[in-house]
C-alpha cells in the first residue's frame, strides 16, 4: 500500500535528485581532470629531480648508486620511512627481484619495445601520502643505423603530501561550489514550482472542494497563459453548464411538484371511483345471482314440462316451439351466470380472499372427473377426448379446486373454439396428457406437467404474449361468434401464481394450441400464501385500488 505523498514533496524528491545526480555529474570532470593536472606537475618535477641525481651522480668520485637527494625535506629520513631515493637497476637485477615488481618489469618491456620511449610514471596512495615512482630507460650508445640497448633504468621514488593537500584544497572548493550550485538550483525550482504549478494547483483543488460543498456558483480565477488556465477555464464553462442545469432541474421540479399534486389529487379520485366501481361490481353481481338463479331454475322446470308435453300424442305444434324458447333461455342464463362467477372470481383474487385447501390429489382421478364434466358438451360438437397419464406420474399436494378450475377452463376452452367437423372436415381431438419432468441439475425438485392439447384454429404469435390479460380475446370475430368475458386465462394465470406453478402455451395458426400447467409435487402453505400476497398486490396495480 502506497503511502499518501503530497504533490510539492514528490517535486522536490524527483527533481532534487536530478540536480544532485547532475551537480555531482558535473563536477566529477573537473575533479578528474584536477588530479590528472596534479600528477602532470608531480611527473615534471621528477624529471627536475632526475636530472640534479644525474649531475651529481657524475660528479661524484666514489660511484656510490644509491643516494638522497640533497636540499629536500626527507633528506635524512631512511628508505623504509618514505624518503625520495634514486637508484639504478640492470634488467638482469630487475628479473631477479623478489617480489618482482611489476612496475620495473612493465617498463623495462615497454623501453625495449619503444625506442623513442625515455621514462615512465606510477603514482599510487599510502595513507594521506601520494608515492609518485618514476622510472628513466639508460641506453647503450648504437653504431649509425642500429637502435640503442637498453642497458639498465633509474627508479625514483618519491612520497608526497602536495599532492594530497592539492586535492583537498580543490575538492573543498569544488565541494563548495557543488552546494552553492545545489542551493541555487533548489531554490530557483522551489520558486518555479510554487508560483507556476503548486499555486494553480491548489487554487483547483480549493474550487473543486467547494464545488463538493455544494457551491456551483464558484470560478477557478488563474491566469498564467498556460495549462492551467486552460483546465481552470473548462472547469469553469462546465461549472456554468452545471449552474444552468441546476436551475432547470430546479424549475422542472417545481412543475413536477405542482404535477404530483395534480396526479395525487386525480388518483385520489380514481380510488374513490375504482372503489366504488368494484363495491358496484360486487353488489350487482351478488343481486344478479338470486335472480338469475331463479330464471334458471323456472326455465328448467318449464323445459321439463314442455318436453313431458311433447312426448304426448295429441301435443300440439306450438310445443317445440316452446321448448326451443326455454332451451335458449336455460343456455343464456347460464352464460350470464358463468360471466358473473368470473367476475366475482377476479375480484376475490385482486382483493387476496383466495382460500387455500391443499391436499393429497390423484391426478389420474381428477383429470378423469374433469373429462365427465366436459363430456356432454364435447359430444354435441363430434369432439373425442382422450387421457393420457405416464406410469411414473406421483400424487401431488395442491389445491384440488384450484387445480379443477385451471385445467376445466382449458377444456372449455378448446372445445368452445374447436369448429365443427362440418366446417373443417377434420374430427375435433382433445388430448390430455399427464407426465413427470425430472430435475435437470442437482439440487432442484421434480415437477408434473398436464397439457390439454386441441387441433383447433391456434392462436397467432402477436396474440401469444397477451392471451393471459383481462378482458383480452384474440380475434374479434371469435368475440362475436363466441361470447365470453375474457378473464378465464386471466383467473388461470393468477390461480397458477398463487399454486406456484407455471403457465405455458404453444400455438400456431391452423396447428391447435397446448396449454400446459407445469407443478411441483408438493406446494407448502406458506409459498401459497406469498402466491396470493402477490395475486392482490397485482390486481390492485392493475385496477388502481390501494394495496392492504
Amino acid at each position: 500500500m502506497r503511502l499518501p505523498m503530497r504533490l510539492a514533496t514528490k517535486c522536490l524528491l524527483l527533481f532534487g535528485g536530478a540536480v544532485v545526480f547532475i551537480v555531482l555529474a558535473a563536477m566529477s570532470g573537473p575533479w578528474l581532470r584536477m588530479t590528472d593536472l596534479i600528477d602532470d606537475g608531480q611527473i615534471e618535477l621528477s624529471r627536475e629531480l632526475m636530472i640534479t641525481w644525474e649531475r651529481l651522480e657524475n660528479e661524484l668520485a666514489d660511484g656510490d648508486r644509491t643516494l638522497a637527494l640533497p636540499g629536500t625535506p626527507e633528506e635524512s629520513h631512511p628508505v623504509s620511512r618514505g624518503g625520495i631515493i634514486a637508484q639504478r637497476f640492470t634488467p638482469a637485477q630487475i628479473n631477479a627481484l623478489n617480489p618482482p615488481d611489476e612496475f620495473l618489469s612493465r617498463a623495462l618491456e615497454r623501453f625495449n619495445d619503444n625506442p623513442s620511449l625515455e621514462d615512465l610514471q606510477e603514482a599510487r596512495w599510502s595513507g594521506t601520502a601520494r608515492v609518485y615512482r618514476y622510472v628513466k630507460a639508460v641506453r647503450s650508445q648504437a653504431a649509425p643505423g642500429e637502435p640503442a640497448r637498453v642497458t639498465g633504468v633509474v627508479l625514483l621514488r618519491r612520497p608526497t603530501f602536495e599532492a594530497f593537500r592539492l586535492l583537498w584544497v580543490n575538492g573543498v572548493f569544488l565541494l563548495g561550489a557543488a552546494v552553492a550550485v545545489l542551493g541555487m538550483a533548489l531554490l530557483v525550482f522551489y520558486v518555479i514550482t510554487q508560483g507556476l504549478i503548486l499555486r494553480p494547483v491548489r487554487i483547483l483543488k480549493a474550487t473543486t472542494q467547494r464545488v463538493r460543498e455544494g457551491n456551483v456558483a464558484v470560478r477557478a480565477d488563474i491566469r498564467t497563459g498556460d495549462e492551467f488556465q486552460d483546465l481552470a477555464e473548462t472547469i469553469n464553462m462546465m461549472l456554468s453548464d452545471m449552474q444552468a442545469k441546476q436551475e432547470r432541474l430546479r424549475a422542472l421540479n417545481t412543475a413536477m411538484d405542482v404535477k404530483l399534486h395534480e396526479l395525487a389529487e386525480s388518483n385520489s379520485a380514481l380510488h374513490d371511483t375504482a372503489r366504488m366501481k368494484g363495491e358496484f361490481l360486487a353488489n350487482v353481481s351478488h343481486e344478479l345471482r338470486t335472480p338469475l338463479n331463479s330464471i334458471i331454475g323456472f326455465a328448467e322446470l318449464l323445459l321439463e314440462q314442455a318436453r313431458a308435453e311433447a312426448d304426448k300424442p295429441d301435443a300440439p305444434p306450438s310445443v317445440a316451439r316452446r321448448i326451443r324458447y326455454l332451451s335458449n333461455i336455460d343456455t343464456a342464463g347460464r352464460n350470464l351466470l358463468t360471466h358473473i362467477n368470473s367476475l366475482l372470481e377476479m375480484a376475490r383474487i385482486e382483493a387476496g380472499k383466495v382460500d387455500l385447501r391443499l391436499e393429497r390429489m390423484n391426478l389420474r382421478d381428477a383429470c378423469e372427473g374433469l373429462l365427465g364434466l366436459i363430456q356432454p358438451l364435447a359430444d354435441r360438437k363430434g369432439i373425442a377426448l382422450t387421457l393420457e397419464v405416464a406410469d411414473d406420474v406421483p400424487n401431488v399436494i395442491t389445491d384440488p379446486k384450484k387445480f379443477q378450475q385451471i385445467i376445466f377452463n382449458f377444456l372449455s376452452n378448446a372445445v368452445k373454439f374447436i369448429e365443427p367437423a362440418e366446417k373443417t372436415g377434420r374430427e375435433g381431438r382433445i388430448i390430455v396428457r399427464v407426465e413427470r419432468l425430472v430435475a435437470a441439475r442437482p439440487g432442484e425438485e421434480d415437477r408434473v406437467r398436464v397439457c390439454v392439447i386441441d387441433n383447433g384454429p391456434g392462436i397467432g404469435e402477436e396474440h401469444r404474449e397477451r392471451i393471459f390479460e383481462k378482458f383480452y380475446q384474440a380475434d374479434s370475430a371469435h368475440t362475436k361468434e363466441h361470447m365470453g368475458t375474457g378473464l378465464g386465462l386471466s383467473i388461470c394465470r393468477e390461480l397458477a401464481n398463487i399454486l406456484r406453478c407455471e403457465l405455458q402455451l404453444d400455438s400456431a395458426p391452423g396447428r391447435g394450441s397446448m396449454f400446459s400447467l407445469i407443478m411441483p409435487e408438493a406446494i407448502e402453505e406458506g409459498a401459497a400464501i406469498e402466491g396470493t400476497l402477490e395475486a392482490k398486490f397485482r390486481g390492485s396495480l392493475s385496477s388502481g385500488r390501494e394495496w392492504s
